[in-house]
């Protein structure tokens, strides 16, 4: 588990944004293997209009919370591995405080904290307590006493720790993510399943459970994931090389293949990651 997250560190569309609205912080070195990060506004905020958004397929699973302070309110939902892109809508509201706290939970890792398995929930929103019912309950009733960003990531962290499950993680599923990741997405699962000596089809099954894709659907986004990062953080990204290394029969089936996932040409989402 540990060595997966020293081996892969999945990025968001905009991968460099950090303002007061939103940043990331690591977990402390017991979550590590597990959390990708914490994620949300650094303080309460009042509510002002905002520019659309766009989510790719990261390869992550999120909690969100939005605490609305001005109305003692707080909402949630689960947000499930997302195998498109999509855009989020412009924000029109304006008034009072409010605040965002989120986890981010790698593929293989969410459902160590959950109560249920995750079968068939890939690209869904779900409130929080249809999966993480302890979660729901430990934290909700916290989010609004800490204001800062790093209280509430301090009360998650306490939280997580009691929940936590690692003897729930499936090692066929592990090591399949840990060949995928040497291979960079291109190994063929049916000689993953054969190595582990399982058939493809209980593979797809114990991936479903784990993260509700199969093994195959989750290769894919692992490439196209390393792909965007080789693209927004290698200072001399060349598609030809890319080609060769990720697998694709050419540059024009590789710039198909992202456009597909990320809404967007190679030129465009580099523009929108560093606006």
């Amino acid at each position: 588990m540990r060595t997966l997250s020293r081996l892969y560190h999945p990025i968001t569309g905009t991968p460099f944004q950090a303002d007061e609205t939103y940043r990331e912080v690591a977990p402390c070195l017991a979550l590590r293997p597990y959390i990708r990060c914490f994620w949300g506004s650094d303080h309460p905020l009042p509510a002002r209009p905002g520019d659309a958004g766009l989510v790719i397929p990261d390869t992550c699973m999120d909690i969100i919370f939005h605490i609305d302070y001005a109305n003692n309110r707080i909402g949630s939902a689960f947000c499930t591995l997302d195998e498109q892109s999509y855009r989020t809508p412009a924000s029109t509201e304006t008034g009072g405080l409010a605040a965002t706290f989120a986890i981010r939970f790698y593929a293989w890792t969410a459902s160590l904290f959950a109560e249920d398995k995750l079968n068939g929930s890939a690209n869904g929103h779900f409130p929080v307590d249809a999966f993480f019912r302890s979660v729901e309950r430990m934290l909700s009733p916290v989010l609004f006493e800490e204001t800062t960003l790093m209280g509430k990531v301090l009360a998650a962290e306490k939280a997580l720790l009691t929940i936590l499950r690692p003897e729930k993680a499936d090692p066929a599923v592990l090591c399949t993510i840990h060949h995928l990741l040497r291979t960079e997405g291109r190994a063929r699962i049916s000689e993953v399943s054969a190595a582990l000596a399982l058939s493809p089809r209980q593979l797809e099954r114990r991936f479903d459970a784990a993260m509700g894709v199969s093994p195959k659907a989750f290769a894919s986004l692992m490439r196209y994931q390393l792909l965007w990062q080789d693209m927004a953080l290698s200072p001399r990204f060349d598609p030809l090389d890319a080609v060769d290394r990720f697998g694709y029969a050419d540059q024009a089936h590789l710039l198909h293949d992202f456009r597909k996932r990320h809404l967007m040409s190679p030129r465009e989402a580099l523009e929108f990651a560093r606006k």
